[in-house]
């Protein structure tokens, strides 16, 4: 078992400073796509994805601690707390 805590305040905090910088981006940035470009991922996008992210871990921290994921087999444990 090789615990790694991430504090989720920080996660969302850090997000929230990603989510800034997006916002800057998104000034300098044009609205339509360039069509010769083959990839579909824009800033904009990645701006609301960081915003859906950043609204599902305040749900996450909005409750009690809890269980996420608690699955035990023979060899294998995995245990994720929500706190």
């Amino acid at each position: 078992m090789i615990p790694f805590p991430i504090p989720l305040y920080i996660f969302e905090e850090l997000l929230d400073s990603f989510l800034d910088i997006l916002v800057v981006a998104c000034f300098f940035v044009p609205k339509a796509p360039a069509p010769n470009t083959s990839s579909r991922v824009s800033v904009r996008l990645v701006k609301e994805l960081v915003v859906a992210i950043i609204i599902l871990l305040r749900s996450l921290n909005s409750d009690e601690p809890y269980d996420l994921v608690d699955v035990t087999t023979d060899k294998v444990k995995v245990l994720i707390k929500i706190r």
